[in-house]
């Protein structure tokens, strides 16, 4: 049966829900280095618990199971009762991969189907010694509990009578009293209610006091555990045994407190049964909104057209020379460029959304190819634009998996190596400017240029006298080339030049650049620049004969002058020698300008260097205007398809100038040798 995934409930619950995944994902890694870390177990506890609750009230049984048992194995865990070892882990990591199935049928709008027997079975033997597997999974089956009432009364039944000591014991809690382990799990959240206005005197209203015996009457049912408020009829599932708690999640504290928000956003809290509120503080504003992306993407074009206005306006404004008209201009361009960095950062995410998946890929590949790991992330709450979070995912999930399969040795290479038997992999990010910098760093084997030189020959890629000519980070480049790879046999895991010409490839078309430093027996550094957006690109402009052209600027490395009488060919190349070294020279006219004219090439011509990949290229331009922001537009209809352009832009004057796709151009021009 389909689910209606337009329901708010269910939108709710599904982004809490990812939320929670996404850290438990980093979290359940980090546990099994830190097994006796309370924060995290009470952490880990909470993600099952919160799920278990929104998961319950939208009737998603198969969810509510699995989450059930997570969370009693948590709370042995909690308890001292069991430690986590490596065999727990790899069932806790399947937990999470049947989950996170469980998530995807939802977002297609299914219900989700029941875990694997085998993972109920072993969570249910890590909770019973005893226990015999059963060739079905087991279900629990939910034990039934009261309605809830609308409005406490004092005449409850003599079931529901307090003891002395539970009595007092509210009391302790109240006045900030309770002695070490006394907290329950009801007392916790229900305490909070009152302490707020309680906390600065020993005497509590009368109010107060039936407040506190209405909540207390509302759970004792339950056995003081936290679960009846989450995990309403039909689906509660059965409540854990009391254990110290850390802190009520959001959906539990807006359970038993309805009254301090105007509207909970989880639907755990929304399923809770209404409770008294008589001394609840007032409720507090909403301070977020959830948006569509389609709707911040329209705001990033409108703004994008109206940075085009602005830079139209520049240009006119120069021929005025009216004092009062460039203040005007100028104010413009400070509101216009605060509104575009205000909507840019609408559309960021942390990088963190991709980096937190590492420590489990790594976690396992290094388990599989019996290595000893430790991954390092730096960098995390670096933001950057919400399509490139999603464009790097995979080829930094490649380049993650090529460290730990090539880069880093065997332990026991390691320790003969005078290394430390550990391996170390540093995956970190920064923002530099209007660009993020993104690095892959491992401290392996490293790589060797001479073995690299010999591979091309073997391969045909070159002979080898040129292979002999290559520089150290030309060597390094080659395991870009499609097919080339360094290890005698192919792992099913990853190969280094085994796919890495598809990592170049997604990087070149997010305008970034990679490059990679190695050092024999130290190790070896992959750096990514790419653009903080995608949406707005800072250009240099040149002049190819009429036409204008932009370079996107995080490909250009530096501009000067030439006298073409210095250059020299080399293997039929032209090339020039930019502190002493060669760099391969083109002439952009003679690929892009349709009626080109030979001009006198002993004259000094304007030269712009550029990244392509990991290479540097030397191209020659007519004409040098000037950095500009441009926001890429596709190309018409009869531009489309043309082989080396990204796009299309307006300048200020109001011309339109073709946005180069250096890569692409290399690769569909290059050849011809000029």
């Amino acid at each position: 049966m389909a689910l209606d995934t337009d329901d708010e409930i269910l939108q709710d619950f599904m982004v809490e829900a990812e939320e929670i995944l996404d850290g438990l994902n980093e979290q359940l890694v980090t546990l099994e280095s830190a097994p006796q870390d309370t924060d995290l177990l009470n952490a880990i506890f909470r993600g099952f618990h919160t799920i278990k609750g929104g998961a319950g009230f939208l009737s998603l049984e198969a969810m509510v199971n699995l989450c059930h048992k997570g969370e009693d194995v948590f709370n042995l865990l909690r308890q001292g009762e069991r430690v986590v070892d490596a065999d727990m882990m790899d069932t806790f990591l399947k937990v999470l991969d049947s989950l996170n199935s469980m998530f995807a049928e939802l977002k297609a709008g299914e219900y989700p189907t029941a875990a694997d027997p085998q993972i109920l079975d072993q969570l249910a033997a890590y909770l019973n010694p005893d226990f015999t597997p059963t060739a079905e999974a087991v279900v629990i089956e939910p034990e039934p509990e009261p309605e809830p009432e609308p409005e406490a009364t004092s005449s409850a039944p003599a079931g529901d009578d307090i003891t002395d000591d539970e009595f007092e014991a509210l009391l302790d809690q109240l006045h900030g009293n309770a002695p070490p382990g006394a907290k329950s799990d009801s007392d916790d959240t229900s305490a909070k209610s009152v302490t707020a206005t309680a906390s600065d005197s020993d005497d509590i209203t009368e109010e107060e006091f039936e407040a506190l015996l209405d909540e207390l009457q509302g759970k004792k049912k339950t056995a003081a555990t936290k679960t009846e408020v989450t995990t309403p009829p039909p689906v509660a599932s059965k409540p854990a045994a009391a254990s110290p708690s850390p802190e009520p999640t959001i959906a539990e504290t807006a359970a038993t407190e309805p009254a301090q928000k105007d509207k909970s956003d989880t639907p755990a809290a929304k399923a809770a049964a209404p409770a008294p509120a008589k001394a609840a503080p007032a409720a507090a504003a909403e301070t977020s909104v959830r948006v569509d992306t389609s709707r911040l993407d329209e705001i990033m074009n409108m703004v994008g057209e109206l940075v085009l206005v602005r830079n139209r306006i520049n240009t006119l404004e120069a021929a005025f020379q009216d004092e009062e008209m460039a203040k005007a201009v100028n104010n413009l361009a400070v509101v216009t460029g605060d509104l575009q960095t205000a909507v840019m950062k609408t559309r960021m995410q942390p990088i963190k959304k991709v980096f937190g998946r590492f420590p489990r890929v790594v976690r396992d590949l290094a388990r599989s190819l019996k290595k000893d790991i430790n991954l390092e992330l730096r960098g995390e709450e670096t933001d950057l634009d919400k399509n490139l979070v999603e464009a790097l995912a995979d080829p930094l999930v490649h380049l993650v998996r090529n460290a730990v399969d090539h880069g880093i040795e065997m332990p026991d290479v390691r320790e003969a190596a005078g290394k430390s038997r550990q391996g170390h992999i540093v995956l970190a990010a920064a923002q530099e400017g209007d660009h993020i910098l993104l690095t892959i760093a491992d401290d392996g084997a490293g790589m060797n240029p001479e073995v690299l030189r010999r591979k091309a020959v073997e391969k045909g890629m070159m002979d080898q006298d040129t292979a002999s000519r290559l520089t150290e980070s030309e060597c390094f480049a080659l395991i870009f080339a499609p097919g080339f790879s360094m290890k005698q046999e192919i792992s099913d895991i990853s190969g280094r030049g085994v796919g890495m010409d598809v990592v170049k490839t997604s990087i070149s078309k997010l305008n970034g650049v990679i490059d990679i430093n190695s050092e024999i027996g130290k190790g070896t550094t992959l750096s990514i620049k790419v653009p903080l957006t995608l949406a707005i690109m800072p250009t240099l402009m040149v002049m190819l004969g009429q036409q204008i052209f932009a370079f996107p600027l995080v490909s250009v490395n530096e501009i000067f002058h030439l006298d073409l009488n210095k250059t020299n060919t080399v293997d039929g190349q032209q090339t020039i020698m930019v502190r002493n070294k060669a760099l391969p020279l083109f002439y952009l006219r003679k690929w892009l300008v349709k009626a080109y004219q030979p001009t006198d090439e002993n004259e000094l011509q304007h030269v712009v260097i550029v990244n392509v990949g990991t290479q540097k290229v030397g191209f020659v331009v007519d004409q040098l205007i000037g950095q500009e922001e441009v926001v890429i537009k596709p190309l018409g209809a009869l531009l489309h398809g043309t082989k080396g352009l990204a796009g299309a832009t307006i300048t200020g004057d109001g011309r339109i100038a073709l946005i180069l796709d250096f890569p692409e151009l290399m690769s569909t021009y290059a050849h011809r040798g000029y």
